[in-house]
């Protein structure tokens, strides 16, 4: 067989392929001047350098082609892409191509765990602010792209002027958790979701599953859609029968509320807090913020 390539246009200072190699693997190919000096070896995709005269051709390629490891390698193929389209000499391309498939590496390597009901109501507050307030205010793609939270990022959205930390809390619940150094700042929203656990029965019940499938129906762009399924692999839930599993976590959404972080309001400043305190967690008593409550017609003037 028979190499088969398309040049990737939006790259324009190296030459970018992708096709299908010779042995029929799907496969991104890279052309350098200098010898590459970092590889990507998971159980899905892997990369071989071959040399030319003159020059070096690193493949990316893809080994089991099953229709959920190939929506991987279409999300791992738009990430290199992305990420590498704004470089301006091959020395750039180098080093961002380092970091990405050091990210993609370390990504493969992390095992599916059966997750806690926290962390599973935490993100099924984020997937729900995304998917019927966020995608309401500004459209479902730029929902998407303010959605930071699986980055490992210190707050959950950050918008063009607006920054929001989602919490989602059960009915009894009177206190949130602030378990991040950062993760309250001035300007920004402390967003408490409030939620009923149910059952999926239910009429008006939630489960992770539905919720993705909901903002999969909004998206139109392919970009856009590939970036989400990137956003979910990172938070173990793509391929999507890894939130399958979750499916007996089901809530009911009861009421949004916002505060506002202004200068008076109670939370630990970091850059206050002396060197010798590497790192800290917390509680707020909902109640006693409620002075700065704002309603949501003031958020989103």
């Amino acid at each position: 067989m028979k190499d088969s390539f398309k040049i990737i246009p939006e790259i324009e200072v190296i030459k970018v392929f992708r096709g299908t190699d010779s042995n029929g693997a799907q496969s991104l190919v890279f052309i350098f001047k200098e010898k590459p000096k970092f590889e990507i070896k998971t159980i899905k995709i892997a990369s071989r350098i071959l040399e030319r005269e003159n020059e070096f051709r690193i493949f990316i390629s893809l080994f089991d082609e099953d229709e959920v490891t190939q929506e991987i390698f279409d999300v791992f193929v738009k990430d290199i892409i992305e990420h590498v389209k704004s470089a301006t000499a091959e020395k750039e391309v180098l080093e961002i191509m380092s970091k990405r498939f050091q990210y993609w590496t370390e990504l493969f390597k992390k095992t599916r765990m059966t997750l806690n009901e926290q962390w599973i109501r935490g993100f099924w507050g984020e997937l729900y602010f995304l998917d019927k307030i966020l995608s309401v205010k500004l459209g479902v793609d730029d929902a998407i792209k303010s959605w930071i939270g699986p980055e490992k990022a210190n707050q959950d959205f950050i918008l063009d002027k607006e920054i929001f930390e989602i919490k989602t809390k059960t009915q009894s619940s009177q206190t949130v958790k602030i378990s991040n150094d950062n993760q309250l700042s001035r300007e920004m929203y402390l967003t408490i979701l409030t939620v009923t656990k149910s059952s999926e029965l239910h009429e008006n019940s939630l489960n992770l599953l539905q919720l993705i499938k909901n903002i999969l129906d909004k998206i139109i762009n392919h970009d856009n859609l590939l970036l989400f399924q990137q956003k979910l692999f990172e938070i173990g839930l793509f391929p999507y029968d890894n939130a399958e599993i979750y499916n007996v976590f089901s809530y009911e959404f009861s009421e949004v509320n916002y505060f506002k972080i202004t200068d008076d309001f109670p939370f630990i400043d970091h850059g206050n807090v002396p060197k010798a305190i590497p790192s800290y967690k917390y509680e707020l008593t909902i109640s006693e913020i409620s002075e700065f409550e704002l309603e949501g017609s003031q958020v989103w003037q």
